[in-house]
């Protein structure tokens, strides 16, 4: 068991490595995906000054206009920085490369996993970099600490981990739909108002944030995102606790999906 777990490491240790090595060897394509940022971290300043200076208060929901800087920062960086393999399963089940793919000697959806995290860490590096300087003008440095940083971390592991459990039903469900673009677009929406990247869960009204904090999709950007700002440790504990539960069930969920995918599953062209 312990020999199948060290070649299991080194298999998809590999797949990362080399998908990360390839980010590395076109850093500049990747940079000049990611400057959109400085154009966004530029308009979300100014939006949310001018709203500040209009209510005439110095905090919203126990968060500065410095927070809310460096909230959206990492929530964009989050959202800008995810892998999208659902992508892929969809391009690979409509040319029908899937039936190669399935048969490899690895996990099919593991794979998809290290290898879209090989390229995350560098985009989600790039994004974070470029819209700093930003950030840092308008906003001066984050009040996070150093020693809070190994915590905000695993948080924001933990939530590319139920990200992309999230996506891979999604992209599962190109096995028999093939295109899955309309499911992606609700999922992201679902992201954009309840998981707390088009503005703070706590900027919501109470009725909407306590549906926010029911649901799984605010623990993907609001979570790491309001941890990096405002960071506290029964917070830090109680987003942890949410995130285990919510990728044991749709963990649960998507080995299910799988087994039934890959029996409903129709190969184009034979």
């Amino acid at each position: 068991m312990l020999n199948q777990l060290r070649l299991n490491t080194l298999k998809y240790g590999a797949v990362t490595l080399t998908n990360f090595q390839n980010q590395l060897a076109y850093v500049w394509d990747a940079a000049s995906r990611s400057l959109l940022i400085m154009l966004f971290m530029f308009i979300f300043v100014q939006l949310w000054t001018a709203v500040y200076q209009s209510q005439g208060v110095t905090e919203i929901a126990g968060l500065t206009l410095a927070n809310t800087i460096w909230y959206f920062l990492v929530a964009e960086m989050m959202e800008l920085g995810k892998p999208r393999h659902d992508l892929k399963i969809s391009e690979e089940v409509k040319d029908g490369s899937v039936a190669y793919t399935l048969i490899r000697p690895y996990s099919y959806l593991a794979y998809h996993f290290f290898n879209g995290f090989g390229e995350g860490v560098v985009r989600m590096a790039l994004v974070f970099l470029l819209g700093a300087p930003v950030a840092l003008y308008y906003a001066g440095l984050p009040t996070i600490q150093m020693r809070h940083l190994p915590a905000v971390l695993l948080i924001v592991f933990l939530a590319v981990i139920l990200d992309f459990l999230i996506y891979s039903i999604i992209g599962l469900l190109a096995f028999v739909t093939e295109d899955i673009l309309s499911f992606r677009l609700i999922y992201q929406k679902f992201v954009f108002i309840l998981g707390g990247l088009m503005l703070p869960v706590d900027f919501l009204p109470e009725w909407l944030q306590a549906i926010a904090r029911v649901l799984p999709f605010q623990l993907t950007t609001y979570a790491p995102a309001k941890l990096f700002v405002v960071f506290t440790a029964e917070q830090f504990v109680d987003l942890l606790i949410r995130q285990i539960i919510w990728i044991a069930i749709i963990g649960f969920v998507l080995f299910r999906q799988y087994r039934w995918a890959i029996n409903e599953l129709t190969i184009n062209g034979g």
